[in-house]
């Protein structure tokens, strides 16, 4: 009985040292990987699994097609033709409802699965619609443009020049009532703006560099947009530490929440009781998964030029916000400057999860739509101002944008290699035995890369296990922890 237990022993010491000895593959192995198609469908693409309500997900495409004729056709034939500008505009308003209907039946919904991919496909037509329009105002005039403005709103969009307010002023004067003064909408504002973009972005010192970044190209912009200069003590208090960093520890904090929780998709048929229903219903308007997202588990190099390549385009877009109001003299209180920016705030969810996945993931073998819509309104919204802006940029000093640059460059390659350090000191990983060495290795498994890899593929993935509950996956996924 005494040989059969410590043979029993002996047996679970074996086990457990082989599960603390990790196998990986060659950083060659990783970066010859063929590309998986089905993992690039489930990011373009990603199909609901286990369906409870068929109601809610099944197609109804001729129901749609019939009532879809019957409105259009009634409301052709039934209003006013008189007004040639009524025409025109209705025209388009039901040419663009028409482009959204076919997009919520066709196109792609990208990663996102909830609250319904359909939502998510007419965003995705949305964001096309908006590319278009881009594509279309390039080969315009600004005296068509304007003309366009005006048509569309006669009182508020006929400014020719754009007032706004000064904030650099007086910056010596630091008092309590001076700096509440500063406490407008814009304030809350930033709040808000960096919680979301944490939730979207959900790595702290990423946050912390854009929002640094985002002051530093106001400091190189401000000879071309004045309204960029502002005190030192409302860059660097109320926007970088107040605003922005209580946004950012909101939504760092959200994103801990979430990874915490506990979510049960059960189908709701089996739900027994009415509150039951109830709390299923609510849910399916939270993320339908909720994984930790780290830019740094591959290659430093590789990684440092995707970070890079990412701040560029972030700080691209918010540039061109600014531009396109001053250029066209399109006050920051109109709801033209508001909804354009929910509609970048939406098409960017996707675009950042599928640029992740693409960046991270060897198996990705393209970029996923959404993403590359993204990147497609950005450079045309920055040659729209381009353009239309040229008297402006004739005073751009080229070595001060060459130094932001370079600035950007350096911050991207201090991010990556920060990151890298706190991940060394902190939990997030744990030194384990790699091909009989002491190696750096994540807890977390980034081929679960934000859900969009099967259950079924991640069980014949990773194999390799730091003890019973930590999850060490293979270098193909993770790659090793080096600078």
């Amino acid at each position: 009985m005494k040989e059969d237990k410590d043979k029993h022993s002996d047996d679970e010491n074996e086990g457990y040292m082989r599960r603390r000895v990790v196998h990986f593959r060659s950083r060659h192995d990783t970066e010859n990987m063929v590309p998986d198609n089905d993992y690039t469908k489930d990011v373009n693409d990603r199909v609901v699994p286990d369906v409870t309500m068929d109601f809610l997900y099944k197609p109804h495409t001729v129901s749609v097609l019939v009532c879809l004729c019957l409105f259009l056709i009634y409301t052709a034939f039934m209003s006013d033709d008189s007004n040639t500008s009524h025409n025109a505009y209705k025209g388009l308003k039901a040419s663009g409802v028409l482009f959204l209907i076919i997009s919520a039946l066709a196109f792609p919904n990208g990663p996102f699965i909830r609250p319904h991919p359909i939502i998510w496909r007419i965003i995705f037509g949305i964001s096309v619609i908006y590319l278009i329009i881009l594509q279309f105002t390039v080969f315009q005039s600004y005296k068509d443009i304007k003309e366009t403005l005006k048509w569309l709103d006669p009182e508020r969009l006929n400014n020719d020049t754009l007032i706004e307010k000064e904030y650099a002023v007086n910056c010596s004067d630091v008092t309590l009532e001076r700096i509440w003064s500063h406490m407008d909408i814009f304030a809350v504002g930033h709040f808000l703006g960096w919680t979301m973009k944490a939730l979207l972005i959900r790595h702290t010192i990423i946050c912390w560099y854009i929002s640094i970044a985002w002051e530093i190209t106001e400091l190189f912009f401000t000879h071309l947009l004045p309204n960029f200069a502002e005190c030192w003590w409302d860059a660097i208090g109320l926007d970088i530490l107040l605003c922005n960093g209580l946004g950012i520890f909101v939504g760092s904090y959200l994103c801990k929440l979430l990874e915490m929780r506990e979510f049960r998709w059960e189908s709701i048929k089996s739900i027994r009781t009415t509150k039951g229903k109830f709390k299923r219903a609510v849910l399916q308007f939270t993320p339908e998964s909720w994984l930790k997202v780290d830019w740094f588990k591959n290659t430093a190099l590789q990684r440092f030029l995707w970070v890079y390549l990412f701040v560029m385009i972030w700080l691209a877009s918010e540039l061109n916000t600014f531009f396109l109001k001053h250029i066209f003299a399109v006050d920051t209180s109109h709801p033209m400057v508001f909804w354009r920016i929910i509609l970048i705030g939406l098409i960017s969810a996707p675009s950042i999860r599928q640029f992740y996945v693409f960046a991270t993931d060897p198996r990705v073998s393209r970029l996923g739509m959404q993403a590359w819509v993204y990147c497609a309104v950005c450079a045309l919204e920055a040659s729209i101002c381009i353009k239309f802006g040229r008297q402006q940029f004739m005073s751009l000093e080229l070595g001060l944008i060459s130094l932001w640059i370079f600035i950007l460059a350096l911050g991207s390659f201090a991010s990556v290699w920060l990151s890298v350090w706190w991940a060394t000191y902190s939990s997030k990983t744990k030194e384990v035995s790699v091909n009989k060495r002491l190696r750096h290795c994540y807890l977390d498994s980034s081929a679960e890369n934000l859900s969009t890899l099967r259950d079924s593929d991640l069980r014949k993935g990773n194999k390799s296990f730091v003890d019973d509950d930590e999850v060490c996956p293979s270098d193909s996924v993770l790659g090793k922890k080096s600078l």
